[in-house]
């Protein structure tokens, strides 16, 4: 075990080259332009936002006169449509090349943050003196390669979740460097746009950040709130209903839904046995009362475990940025529906994990969980990749929600850590005995 972790620690060294990080960051280029030329031919859920779009500007009903499960998003991001939809009127191959080109600069924002938050250095393309971290280093790199796969999954199909992941981690470094209402507002209009950021909301309240609280709930409300001045009162409130109605329909428990309540219909619901079922796209939710329960006691068992993680003491760091990642996979699998695409937001826990494996300043046992939790996340979640098993096999995993498993992994590793971690974060590496500026949080 020592000399492979020797082996390891020497392969990351090779790759921390300056000159290796050059041809990986060309690669990556070529691989992005290749990439995109492919990407922009995909309407993807890209077509579902041009439509809802389109509906607003011709003064139809956003929800009726849509295709039955294409509109499933609250009304205020049919308003956000409208500027996309404007946008695709000379060709669509102009309104998905400037998504992917956003979600791409997101991209770069979302790992300027994991720098500062993680390991509290800017991120810099040339970051020879030490006091910037380099978008190929290895503490980057890493867990964007092993995140690959579901960040992949935001361009392929032109979804929003990288934008949401932004606004979230965006809101929360805010509200660690003391601009509460502004991190706040953050949070509040991803929570408007999806619902799924309001559970920070709920958890700044238990941390008693109540200025970021306030205004993360103000804000969603608000913004909520807003579509009443554009179809007025009588209108939207038949679009909330129907809005309540697409999303209690359901997205059923085909083999792409990856969240809870799939697996536990597949298991419970349709008693489909692990691995003895083909993939199927089309999986209608069984109704069987048993899953509700099955997914409430999961969720209590989880956030029991995560107060008694937590604890009533807030500390900052390493141990705060656990508790995010933790919120960030429950809001992620806790819902009906959960496509690969929304596990993005696994960038900061793997992120974390690795910092953790590689931290001299962290006790011996702590860093072998850590990788240990990582590696096994990465290698299960990675069987469903139908390139590497083939895809009668990876359909087969896929029905079984090993995904969904390997998340849960994950979380628990997260839950055991949380506690164990000291408080604060172990300061960066010097270079030329200069010290790297602290640049993340401040409480």
């Amino acid at each position: 075990m020592p000399g492979s972790n020797t082996t390891i620690a020497h392969g990351l060294d090779y790759l921390g080259r300056p000159v290796v990080r050059r041809l990986v960051l060309g690669a990556l280029l070529v691989a992005g332009a290749v990439g995109f030329v492919v990407w922009i031919r995909r309407p993807g859920d890209f077509a579902g936002y041009l439509l809802v779009g389109n509906l607003v500007l011709e003064g139809r009903h956003i929800y009726l006169d849509a295709p039955p499960r294409i509109n499933t998003w609250p009304p205020f991001f049919s308003l956000l449509c409208v500027p996309l939809a404007l946008l695709a009127m000379p060709t669509p191959y102009l309104a998905r090349g400037v998504w992917l080109l956003l979600n791409a600069g997101l991209l770069v924002v979302i790992l300027d943050l994991l720098a500062r938050l993680v390991y509290r250095r800017p991120l810099r393309l040339a970051a020879a003196d030490g006091a910037g971290l380099s978008p190929m280093a290895p503490e980057l790199l890493v867990p964007l390669l092993v995140t690959g796969r579901y960040v992949l999954a935001n361009f392929e199909h032109l979804q929003i979740n990288l934008v949401l992941f932004a606004l979230t981690l965006g809101g929360l470094y805010l509200v660690e460097t003391r601009r509460a209402v502004t991190g706040g507002t953050l949070l509040g209009f991803g929570a408007a746009i999806k619902v799924m950021p309001i559970a920070f909301v709920a958890y700044l309240a238990y941390r008693r950040r109540w200025r970021a609280a306030l205004a993360g709930a103000a804000t969603t409300l608000a913004l909520s709130a807003s579509p009443i001045l554009v179809f007025g009162w009588t209108r939207f409130q038949d679009y909330v209903v129907a809005w309540r109605a697409a999303v209690a329909a359901g997205w059923g428990a085909g083999r792409m839904n990856q969240s809870v309540f799939a697996m536990w219909d597949r298991f419970l619901g349709h008693r489909l046995p692990p691995l003895g079922v083909r993939g199927a796209d089309e999986v209608p939710a069984s109704g069987d009362p048993l899953v509700v329960i099955a997914v409430m006691l999961s969720l209590v068992v989880v956030v029991g475990l995560a107060l008694r993680a937590f604890g009533s003491r807030p500390a900052d760091g390493w141990p705060r940025l656990c508790e995010w990642s933790v919120v960030f996979v429950v809001a992620a699998l806790f819902g009906p529906v959960s496509w690969k695409a929304y596990l993005v937001v696994l960038l900061l826990p793997n992120t974390l994990l690795f910092a953790v494996w590689r931290s001299p300043a962290i006790e011996s046992r702590l860093r072998r969980v850590a990788g240990g939790v990582l590696v096994a996340a990465f290698v299960l979640g990675g069987l469903t990749a139908h390139g590497l098993v083939g895809a009668p096999l990876a359909e087969r995993l896929e029905m079984t929600s090993t995904v969904t498993l390997a998340t849960l992994v994950l979380l628990g590793g997260l839950l055991w850590l949380r506690p164990r971690l000291p408080a604060g974060t172990p300061a960066p590496a010097t270079q030329q005995g200069r010290p790297v500026p602290a640049l993340a949080s401040r409480t």
